[in-house]
């Protein structure tokens, strides 16, 4: 399977996963393990740190597509 990285809203998807959710509101889900980056502060974490708090912010990750 193909991956890219991509930018978009990160959520939770009917199964209990991290998804990235483009402008085009098209849906990838995550290659875990990897960093994220938030784009609004340029913070980064680990997958293994993403928490509640992270759901719905923007950010730049790696996705299956």
């Amino acid at each position: 399977m193909e991956t890219r990285i991509l930018a978009g809203v990160l959520l939770w998807d009917n199964e209990g996963q991290y998804v990235l959710e483009t402008v085009m509101e098209n849906r990838y889900k995550l290659v875990l393990p990897q960093i994220i980056t938030f784009t609004q502060s340029d913070e980064k974490v680990t997958s293994d740190e993403l928490g509640e708090q992270h759901v719905g912010k923007n950010v730049i990750a790696r996705c299956f597509v």
